[in-house]
């Protein structure tokens, strides 16, 4: 079977994690994939040094019509039987190729939990019942998918995975470079500063912790984006610029998993995270805001974290301090995360549940 990959951006976020994954195991299951983009990035690079056949092409709105044409015929020649479209509107253009060439097949998978607009809705009403099917990443996610307007009956939950063999051993790495006192608590997030991911409202948070206990922690946020100067001044503003520690885009993020004691998502909308996956792996208890697959992660048994509503700081700040002060219940949740990786999560069975979806 021939699949191409369509995304707009070929950058380095979860939805690139999640077909550079899939392009690589895929093959294993007689797969042969090629790769379709609009904006170069890390993931093009690597799919291109990998010999994976790779199409760049304008994926505007007003070049919709252009660039379903160039993909018709890309596919029609290379004898490509599924395009796995990543976005709304890359699902768009794969189907309006489809109706160039009704060989082809138009798997989309939703990575996002939201509620869309009315002209939204009625795109995803006109042409969603050609897809051949719909994936949503976890529970919640389906749920909007069938508010916005997609069939039902072609949606089907398949969760994000990762490889529980890569889970890192344990480092000291980051505690050293920010030369953390051994009874610190460090707490991290693997998260883009920007609104959607609710960094201020992190730092509300911490705040509100500092203000409740006595105990020394530290917030470790591994990212970039547009929001770090209004970040770095909220924290000097609330008195956080001690506990507050924004490191950057970072390549080490397993090694900045292995240093913490506990893994935070402030965001104010998630489907299913890569990023949370990648701590449960790691053995990190979860304190996350209670949005979209968020929930599904922490409370589906066994439990491996706790959950506050996004936008109160004092609840938030409440599951801090509970897991700040209970080094036994860490452990607990510790536990249960890696265990819930193993049984549900594991990279190699999305992969085979995402291909039967070709079929």
């Amino acid at each position: 079977m021939k699949v191409l990959y369509l995304v707009n951006f070929a950058g380095k976020a979860g939805i690139e994690k999640y077909v550079e994954s899939l392009a690589r195991l895929l093959p294993e299951r007689g797969a042969e994939c090629c790769f379709a983009y609009n904006i170069p990035g890390e993931l093009s690079e690597k799919l291109e040094r990998a010999g994976i056949p790779c199409l760049q092409l304008d994926l505007s709105w007003a070049n919709a019509l252009g660039a379903a044409r160039t993909l018709a015929g890309f596919c029609r020649e290379r004898g490509i039987e599924v395009i796995h479209a990543q976005c709304p509107r890359e699902n768009v253009i794969a189907l309006l190729a489809r109706r160039l060439n009704r060989s082809l097949r138009v798997v989309y998978t939703e990575h996002f939990n939201r509620r869309v607009g009315l002209g939204w809705r009625l795109l995803y009403r006109h042409f969603t019942p050609e897809n051949h099917r719909l994936i949503a990443v976890c529970r919640a996610s389906a749920a909007s998918m069938a508010a916005n307007g997609c069939r039902k009956d072609k949606i089907q939950v398949v969760y994000n995975g990762i490889d529980p063999a890569q889970a890192p051993p344990p480092s000291d790495k980051l505690r050293r470079e920010l030369a953390l006192p051994p009874d610190t608590l460090l707490m991290v997030s693997l998260s883009r500063l920007s609104p959607e991911k609710g960094v201020g409202f992190l730092v509300r948070a911490l705040a509100e912790l500092k203000a409740r206990t006595d105990r020394p922690f530290c917030c470790a946020v591994a990212g970039d984006g547009p929001m770090e100067a209004e970040v770095r001044a909220l924290a000097e503003e609330l008195g956080v610029s001690d506990r507050l520690r924004l490191l950057g885009y970072r390549t080490d993020t397993a090694e900045i998993l292995a240093s913490a004691d506990l893994y935070v998502c402030p965001s104010a909308s998630e489907a299913l995270s890569f990023a949370l996956l990648e701590a449960m792996n790691a053995g990190l208890p979860l304190a996350v805001t209670a949005v979209g697959g968020n929930v599904e992660l922490v409370e589906d048994a066994p439990r491996c974290g706790l959950t506050a509503p996004y936008g109160d700081a004092a609840a938030f700040a409440g599951i801090l301090a509970e897991l700040l002060e209970q080094p036994e219940r860490r452990e607990t949740l510790s536990r249960a995360a890696k265990e819930k990786i193993r049984a549900r999560f594991d990279l190699n069975q999305l992969a085979g549940d995402v291909y039967n979806t070709y079929c």
